[in-house]
């Protein structure tokens, strides 16, 4: 069973995303010696898909048990030469959920993990799915997006998590035999917990530890989110915190790669505005991160997005940090993405160009995301398989 308390003693690294996440993803896998756990959302064949594949491969080869995990609507566009190969390497592999056919209202439930972890010593857990547009090119920025380098005792939870989702929600399998303890190195006093989102079993989580952290906030809320479109609550908790006197800022994306998600964002600016919410948008490339910092020392980083999607349909992990040292590193950072490539969006700016017309588009795209994701839940909310 997970340990919801804070756990000390563990080394964290700030990791963002694009060639050095990858990098350090490697590494895990080449380093593993026992038994390792791969659970993403989305895995594309692509250069980054092979490269993964082959640092899992060539673990494998060297006596090590790897168990992968892919969505089955997420990895939908996996080719079949690539399960062909899989299933020659000795890789433990499963699809979560497969679509029995190809459609969007079978994207209800879906495992949104982007975790590895290797030997319950050493973990990756963040935002970034397998592929080149979250690794980018010399000529491509990736995807904004970050992750949390682990070491210590939470990632035994971390691989007990995973082992269970391979297994198909809780049950045994004889391969739980390699699921043997390593010894943990305490590297550092750092204080960490794993919160999980599965709403159909029952876990909040995430959920419960943001609304906590936001509603006590004694100095500052810095967000960085995509697919913002928080529920109600979130929102009047951001509104509350702001005219309490605490400084609250979200760093939203410029661009999005889901229709309506963009207009439907800009729809709850007004709102933002009103609250006295200070808005910036990163304008070099897609931005998927899903990042909260509170007070410069409570920090989340995983794959929750701030919308009813992750918060009651899909299976989601974040790690947790409580720690001063660590949480002013991460908001320096932060401070300096605003300051290098976001550009504020100013109540004056946003009047100019939100004519009616943006305005009542806007609003559709708002409705059609809430009116969507309302149908996805009814679809699948008696229907918790795994």
């Amino acid at each position: 069973m997970a340990n919801r308390e804070f756990l000390p003693g563990h080394s964290v690294k700030f990791v963002r995303g694009g060639e050095s996440y990858f990098k350090q993803l490697i590494d895990v896998i080449d380093e593993c010696k026992v038994i390792l756990h791969l659970q993403v959302y989305i895995f594309d064949f692509d250069e980054t898909g092979k490269h993964v594949f082959e640092a899992l491969k060539n673990a494998v080869k060297r006596g090590v048990n790897v168990y992968l995990v892919v969505d089955g609507f997420g990895s939908s566009a996996m080719q079949k030469s690539f399960n062909s190969l899989l299933s020659e390497s000795g890789i433990f592999f499963r699809v979560f959920s497969r679509l029995p056919f190809p459609g969007i209202f079978q994207a209800g439930r879906r495992l949104h993990h982007k975790v590895c972890v290797a030997d319950h010593a050493t973990a990756l857990v963040g935002g970034i799915n397998i592929a080149d547009k979250y690794r980018g090119t010399t000529i491509v920025h990736p995807w904004l997006d970050y992750a949390l380098l682990v070491k210590g005792q939470v990632c035994n939870d971390i691989h007990f998590t995973c082992e269970r989702i391979f297994n198909k929600q809780f049950s045994l399998d004889p391969r739980r035999k390699f699921s043997i303890p390593v010894p943990f190195v305490k590297d550092g006093e750092v204080a960490v917990r794993m919160s999980r989102n599965d709403w159909f079993r029952g876990k909040r989580e995430i959920s419960t530890s943001y609304k906590r952290m936001l509603r006590t906030a004694q100095s500052d809320i810095l967000i960085v989110a995509s697919y913002f479109i928080p529920s109600r609550k979130i929102l009047k908790i951001l509104e509350t915190a702001s005219n309490n006197g605490r400084s609250v800022t979200v760093v939203l994306s410029k661009y999005s790669d889901v229709p309506f998600i963009k207009p439907a964002m800009t729809f709850l600016y007004d709102r933002l505005f009103r609250g006295n919410i200070k808005i910036f948008e990163y304008n070099e490339a897609v931005l998927h991160a899903k990042v909260c910092v509170v007070d410069k020392k409570w920090v989340s980083v995983g794959s929750l997005n701030l919308n009813n999607l992750s918060e009651l349909i899909s299976i989601e992990m974040n790690l947790e940090v409580l720690d001063v040292t660590f949480g002013n590193e991460v908001a320096t950072e932060l401070k300096e993405l605003i300051n290098q490539h976001c550009t504020e969006v100013t109540l004056s700016v946003y009047e100019r160009s939100n004519h009616p017309m943006k305005r009542l588009s806007n609003w559709f795209s708002y409705k059609m995301i809430s009116w969507s994701l309302s149908i996805l839940f009814f679809l699948n909310r008696k229907d918790p398989k795994g």
